[in-house]
């Protein structure tokens, strides 16, 4: 009942998967256009720290470019087209667009303003202050042009402007194969300080929390050598270093200036993190075991979309690589929730948090894919939507992880306790005895402590089998060792050391307390109530007591209490045999 309601949830959640899928993959050849709103006049007294979209208007390039004087004829003539949100998208390949904000200066002097644009990947941007017709300034930035103005992490583009009293017009014009996102601020020094500085903790605590994971699971693998947590490590390292370049971190420490570099790096990054997912995925579900077809599916479809990216990069087709990465990070968003579907239906109890968390990222990357694309408001949550749902996904793996570390535990635990313990008669084995015994025989030798040896065999054990049935054997057998294990005080150690023979060691006890042990034992399993069915059997033991004195091994102290077992089985059986000096 539980698996039946297990799968019926996990062909929910794949169906709302698939559904987000055919959603998005339709919309892969271009964003929304926002929506017909009126543009207004931005006054430097507002302040405002906040991007500026709702201010703005933009005008998108046909097949021709066009050049500033016919953009401000467009301008004059009222072709700009409102936008609606702080934060446009206008999605994939788009052709290039023109962004245009009115500005007022109110004040008699000029003012100093820092002209943010983001995102970190917009290939290029031509940059316009315009005053009555008549074109002020002129810059050129972007992730794709050399001697750029350097990117500020977290934050984008920064360019000083020197704003005169007055009214004025900038003009941007955008151009990118990748998302066109445009977040444009006129930030003062202290805005634009405090912004950096929140985009650092930001980061700084999404890679410290990362970081700590990967650790983690490293010195895992090292303890355990269980690839699942190495993968789980690469995994979460291939994410910090997607961040590292979509965020501009890697731009500004590993490859400043570096433009094939940069050019390339989110998109390929992209693909190794799709890659790196299906990796842990494969090894953490086991898919080999249980889903050996669904591992082939993710493992060649993981290597073919690296090896369309290498080709693209190759044949410097940047768009080509753009459709790729993002079509495969979908699939890759869907496909980790149906292998952990698939893994429930298969009764694995690894899918269950597999799921959950690929439910989780799923989410996080579809509210960045739609806020990129335009379909969703540029915000906080959208934009980082997929740092918000893979740190959720890292927390559950993780305890995922934890509580595979933990069955595989108690599995080998179970197994050791197994591997020590007489199947049948549930005393410790030969095994577990000859290890046990080690510390108490190592202790009484060294401290000249005494210390006894028992042998201990059923009588007429083969007939009893042979009128009665092995099933009466096992039984009878069951129960001298229960009769054995409750008569043993704490420290004593009794085994089963073969067919129906037992091992007893008895520390701090001399032979003649041994003696009187056996005794005891002799008559206890003599007046005990065997029975099979109607019939009552009759069952006695023999003994064999040795005493630690001058042998040199616990082996050769186990063999004098046998060769005692013999004496007292030739001499009659039902009785206790040993060393003669004792009888004196």
């Amino acid at each position: 009942m539980r698996n039946s309601v297990a799968v019926g949830t996990g062909r929910t959640l794949l169906l709302a998967a698939l559904w987000l899928l055919l959603g998005i993959l339709p919309l892969m050849a271009g964003g929304a256009v926002p929506g017909a709103a009126s543009t207004e006049t931005y006054s430097l007294a507002e302040n405002s720290a906040g991007p500026l979209g709702k201010r703005a208007g933009y005008l998108q390039e046909g097949r021709d470019r066009l050049d500033l004087d016919r953009v401000l004829g467009a301008l004059q003539a009222g072709k700009f087209i409102g936008i609606d949100r702080a934060v446009p998208g206008f999605g994939l390949g788009e052709r290039p667009i023109w962004y245009h904000l009115a500005i007022d200066n109110p004040e008699a002097q000029t003012e100093q303003r820092y002209l943010t644009i983001g995102k970190t990947w917009l290939d290029r941007l031509d940059i316009y202050l315009v005053r009555d017709g008549t074109l002020q300034r002129q810059w050129l930035v972007g992730d794709d042009v050399e001697h750029s103005f350097p990117v500020l992490p977290g934050v984008g583009f920064a360019v000083p402007l020197d704003l005169q009293p007055g009214g004025g017009d900038l003009l941007l014009r955008v151009e990118t194969p990748e998302p066109m996102v445009l977040s444009v601020s006129l930030l003062s020094g202290e805005q634009l300080r405090d912004k950096e500085r929140q985009a650092y903790y930001r980061h700084g605590l999404l890679y410290g929390f990362l970081l700590a994971f990967i650790c983690y699971n490293t010195v895992l693998y090292f303890g355990l050598r269980d690839r699942s947590n190495l993968y789980y490590a690469l995994y979460l390292l291939s994410f910090i270093l997607l961040s590292l370049t979509y965020t501009g971190h890697a731009q500004q420490w590993l490859w400043p200036q570096q433009l094939d570099i940069q050019r390339y790096s989110i998109m390929s990054m992209m693909v190794l993190f799709g890659s790196a997912g299906f990796l842990f995925a494969g090894r953490f579900l086991r898919l080999e075991l249980h889903a050996p077809r669904a591992r082939q599916w993710v493992t060649w479809g993981s290597l073919g979309a690296i090896g369309l990216a290498v080709v693209s990069i190759l044949a410097g087709n940047h768009l080509a690589l753009v459709f790729i990465a993002f079509n495969f990070l979908a699939v890759f968003t869907v496909g980790m929730v149906w292998l952990g579907w698939l893994t429930i239906s298969h009764g694995e109890r690894a899918g269950y948090y597999f799921l959950s968390a690929a439910v989780c990222s799923m989410l996080g990357v579809a509210l960045s894919l739609f806020a990129v694309w335009g379909f969703l408001p540029v915000n906080r949550l959208t934009f980082h939507g997929v740092e918000f749902g893979l740190a959720l996904e890292a927390t559950l793996l993780s305890l995922a992880l934890a509580s595979r570390f933990r069955q595989q535990e108690q599995a080998r635990r179970a197994a050791e306790q197994l591997s020590r313990i007489d199947i049948l008669t549930g005393v410790p084995n030969r095994r577990a005895f000859s290890h046990d015994a080690a510390g108490l025989w190592s202790t009484a030798v060294r401290y000249g402590r005494p210390l006894s040896a028992i042998m201990l065999d059923i009588d007429h054990f083969k007939h009893i089998n042979d009128r009665y049935g092995h099933q009466a054997g096992d039984r009878i057998l069951i129960e001298v060792a229960q009769l054995l294990a409750d008569s043993c005080r704490e420290g004593d150690l009794v085994a089963r050391w073969g067919g129906e023979e037992f091992v007893l060691l008895l520390p701090e006890t001399g032979l003649d307390k041994a003696h009187a042990f056996c005794e005891r034992i002799r008559q206890a399993v003599e007046r005990y109530p065997f029975s099979w069915g109607e019939d009552r059997i009759g069952v006695s033991a023999s003994f064999g007591v040795a005493q630690l004195e001058q042998q040199l091994t616990l082996d050769e102290l186990i063999c004098e209490a046998d060769c005692w077992l013999y004496r007292a089985k030739r001499d009659g059986r039902n009785r206790v045999a040993y060393t003669a000096a004792s009888i004196a």
